[in-house]
């Protein structure tokens, strides 16, 4: 049975870290700031060309506010994880009452929290510096959103299975693994510029049509039920496959002692 408790503590646990360690704020807040200034700039440049390429520029940076926080779900849930192995604690945890399914809940809702918080600062400095309005998306934004943060949960949820199954040399995956996925979940460019196979692969991935909805929206196209029954129902399947995948891998790590063998 789930306990509350153990899962506050949790968070509690990794926000205590966020305050006292410098690494984390920065690794939280500073990349996606330094994102925002970066394309912001270009973006505005791309805009002086004329009205068919502001209206270009206005997707991109939608693009890439939508796609920092899939980028920070996945990674919150993947580094909260890595803190614990690096701290030397992960033994410690998994020696209490807490159970594997409390701890993805816990680093889940601290990957929501702290998206939400990403999404406000990006959102409020493209408004200032750039007179972009995310929130032109409409009621869109929310299930868009929504479906990201489910995409990122998953993806890092995997990523944690095959760390404690695989060791600390692919911890790298925890950055880098959502990388493998941004050419073909047509964040900033449409489905139909992929060659025709990479559309195929494309498809079956809840991003492709999370993003294509989003430049619907923008496009002036409407809304499209479509695009999100497909993310969402793909992301489910996905999510449900993830916390199999997850399970497996940490019942043998546990089995084998690969999980001791993370902190040495």
């Amino acid at each position: 049975m789930l306990n509350s408790s153990r899962i506050k503590a949790i968070i509690i646990e990794h926000f205590l870290l966020l305050r006292h360690y410098f690494g984390a704020m920065v690794d939280t807040f500073y990349w996606p700031i330094m994102d925002i200034i970066i394309w912001g700039l270009m973006v505005t440049y791309l805009g002086s060309f004329g009205a068919r390429t502001e209206a270009a520029a206005g997707f991109l940076l939608g693009a890439l506010i939508l796609w920092t926080i899939t980028w920070r779900a996945q990674q919150d849930v993947a580094v909260s994880f890595l803190h614990d192995v690096w701290n030397q604690n992960l033994i410690n945890l998994f020696t209490t009452p807490l159970t594997a399914t409390e701890f993805i809940i816990a680093v889940i809702i601290l990957s929501a929290i702290k998206a939400l918080m990403v999404l406000v600062l990006l959102a409020v400095m493209a408004y200032f510096l750039y007179a972009y309005k995310i929130w032109l998306l409409g009621f869109a934004f929310l299930p868009f959103f929504f479906n990201l943060l489910l995409f990122g949960w998953w993806v890092g949820i995997l990523v944690i299975g095959l760390i404690l199954y695989y060791g600390r040399q692919i911890q790298s995956f925890a950055w880098g693994f959502i990388a493998l996925l941004s050419p073909v979940s047509c964040v900033y460019y449409p489905l139909s510029s992929l060659p025709l196979a990479l559309q195929k692969i494309a498809w079956f991935l809840p991003t492709t049509h999370v993003f294509e909805g989003m430049r619907q929206v923008l496009g002036g196209a409407g809304f499209s039920k479509e695009n999100l029954l497909w993310a969402f129902g793909l992301n489910i399947v996905y999510l449900v496959f993830s916390g199999f995948v997850f399970n497996f891998l940490f019942e043998k790590a546990k089995e084998t002692g690969r999980m001791a063998k993370l902190e040495e």
